[in-house]
């Protein structure tokens, strides 16, 4: 990988990591947090349950509305994309995604061209992304444009690295490849000084990474817009829950 003959400390700047979810404290409750990480592993759990791969191969349109309805990017267009794509051309795409033969930046890549002219490239990346790290978390990483934006350079994960880090590349492939290297840095870094909330394994990076673009979201509106518009500003732990498509995501009651 990338980042294999470097140490954690020349990648990760934990610091800021830490400062953030200081912020991200003071605005969100505790309990708030882990409620927003039990949301997460519903939805890990709800993806992994569609995308096995026999149930992937007779799912019903409804279903693959519901899974989009949990893409931030999508949800608004899950009925159109399906409309304009085909419900079985869509779960073909959604198949060699997962689970062709290939090395995985190469298979995201294909996918992303596959939809040109009828899902704009940030959200196809967005989506690719979305199905093959909630279909396993631990094995796919997480890169959406609130991760990181080629286009703008901005993102959360340019906030939580050294300065210098490269996180680019020439393909969207090597860019996948990249991306997925800084994050199980940042996860290593996360979990061990334990500042990846509650969520286990990659999910509680996804929730640190979120907690980190709403504090800059945040910071940068109340900033900028008026009081009236501020007044309607969603709070931070409904920012968090709706780039991480869990707002309003039903939890099974424990016990």
């Amino acid at each position: 990988m990338l980042y294999d003959s470097l140490t954690v400390q020349e990648v990760v700047d934990s610091e800021s990591s830490a400062e953030f979810l200081k912020e991200a404290t003071k605005l969100a409750t505790s309990r708030e947090l882990e409620n927003i990480a039990q949301r997460l592993e519903a939805k890990q759990e709800l993806f992994a349950e569609l995308l096995a791969p026999k149930r992937l191969a007779a799912l019903a349109k409804a279903d693959f509305v519901l899974l989009l309805s949990h893409v931030f990017s999508i949800r608004r267009k899950a009925r159109k994309l399906l409309r304009l794509v085909g419900v079985e051309p869509f779960r073909q795409q959604t198949q060699e995604l997962l689970y062709g033969k290939g090395d995985v930046a190469d298979r995201f890549e294909c996918f992303v061209t596959a939809f040109e002219g009828r899902l704009d490239e940030r959200r196809a990346i967005n989506l690719a992304s979305e199905l093959l790290h909630f279909h396993d978390p631990d094995q796919y990483c997480l890169w959406t444009n609130w991760v990181w934006d080629p286009a703008t350079g901005s993102g959360a994960l340019p906030m939580v690295v050294q300065e210098g880090v490269e996180i680019g590349g020439a393909s969207t492939a090597e860019r996948y490849c990249n991306v997925g290297a800084a994050l199980l840095q940042v996860n290593e870094v996360g979990h061990a000084r334990n500042i990846s909330g509650n969520a286990t394994g990659m999910l509680g990076t996804n929730l640190l990474l979120a907690c980190v673009h709403a504090v800059y979201m945040y910071t940068v509106f109340r900033l900028k817009l008026s009081d009236e518009f501020n007044r309607i500003l969603p709070e931070l732990p409904e920012l968090v829950e709706r780039v991480l498509g869990v707002h309003k995501m039903e939890v099974a009651a424990s016990g």
